[in-house]
This record gives structure tokens, sequence and C-alpha cells, in this order.
């Protein structure tokens, strides 16, 4: 072979050589950035590590809605009547206590006139509560019947008490009270009677006993206008 064609031979091959290494850096650029498949191809996803790729986390079940209040009519009785809670503080055996819990008493009234349930009250009232013995004879009669109550809410509207101890142990509460006008309905929701409601507050003396749980009204008696 002549000098001229071995250089010419040597050339190409260094052409070809230089080539290769250029093909060379450009496949490794791309292998780097994709994930070892043809260049510009997205990376492939993997299943999540432990399950499958499709399972989901089940859906948290919403809480059911609370059922609302509706008061009594000539429709209806009144539905969905919550029980009161007794009040933290009406456990207490300071004058605070004794008031809250005389308000809490007066909700279980409440309660009763709207449902016709009066063991509530008799569960923390006395055999000599004079206030209560009318109220447990005569509120649950229209609901034994079938009919309910409209009306007949004891609302409070001044409570004192000096809480000094009677002779027989008992803390004295003065409670200022009206009632609402009350109507009697039978089961196909006719009027069957009306008692009047209160123009001005009438005025109760309550007397209470600490027990160490709470309290406890020994009576509750009406002393006028």
């Amino acid at each position: 072979m002549s000098k001229n064609k071995a250089a010419q031979a040597g050339k190409r091959i260094g052409q070809s050589m230089a080539f290769v290494v250029a093909l060379f850096l450009i496949s490794g650029c791309s292998a780097a950035a994709g994930t070892g498949g043809p260049a510009g191809d997205a990376p492939a996803s993997s299943p999540a590590a432990g399950g499958s790729a499709e399972a989901s986390e089940s859906p948290t079940p919403l809480p059911a809605p609370t059922p609302s209040y509706s008061q009594a009519s000539g429709q209806g009785p009144a539905v969905n009547v919550v029980l009161p809670t007794l009040p933290e503080v009406a456990k207490q055996e300071t004058v605070e206590g004794f008031l809250a819990f005389v308000e809490y008493w007066f909700d279980l009234i409440n309660y009763g006139y709207e449902t016709g349930d009066v063991e509530p009250v008799r569960a923390i009232s006395g055999p000599n509560c004079k206030v209560c013995v009318n109220f447990y004879e005569d509120i649950p009669v229209p609901y034994v019947e079938g009919g309910w109550l409209e009306g007949g809410n004891v609302e409070v509207e001044d409570l004192e008490s000096a809480f000094v101890l009677t002779p027989e142990n008992r803390r004295q509460a003065i409670v200022a009270v009206r009632q609402r006008v009350i109507i009697y309905r039978d089961s196909a929701g006719q009027s069957t009677g009306v008692t009047a409601g209160d123009l001005n507050a009438f005025r109760l003396i309550i007397e209470g006993t600490y027990t160490g749980d709470g309290w406890f009204v020994d009576t509750a008696e009406s002393v006028g206008w």
C-alpha cells in the first residue's frame, strides 16, 4: 500500500472512531436521563411497596346528622327533645353549684312538659316536694292517652340564695318564675283544654340538700306573686 493510500485509510478509521465515541456519549446521556429505555420515554411507574397501585384507603364514613328539634303544635308533640345534662358546676357544694342545680331542675320540669316523662324530676326530688305532686300526676296523662301538651314551659326570671343552712341542714333558693300557656291536645291534635299562662312571675322557695355527689330537692313550695 502506498503512503498516500495508507494515510487516507488511517484518516477514515480515525473519523469512524470519532463517530463511534460521539454516538456512545449521546447514548450514555440518554440512558442517564431516562430509566434505561429509549431516549425521551417517560419512566415506568412501579407499584407501591406492599400493595397494588390501584389500592386506595377506604373513605371515612360521615357522622349521622343530628335530628332537629321541633316544638309541640296542633300537628303533633315535640320531637327530638334532648334530656338536659347536669352541669359540672351543679355538682359542687357552693352557692354557684346550688343555683346551677336549681336551674337544671327547672330544665327537667320543662322536659317533662314536652315529653310526659316526669321521672328525671322525681329522681332528684323528695316526697315532700309540694309543687311536684300535681306535676307527677297530671303531666303524663295526655301522653298516656296518645295526646300531648303544647306550651307550659317555665321560665326562670330571678334566682338567688343566701346559702345559709336551715335547721334541717338545707340550703334555700328563692326563685321567680313565669309559666307559659298550656294547651292540652288529644291524639288527633284537637284542643281539650287550656291553662292560662302567667301575666306576672310567681315566687317559689326551693330547699335542697347536698348529698356528697350532688344536690337533691327536698321541697319546693309556692309563696305567691
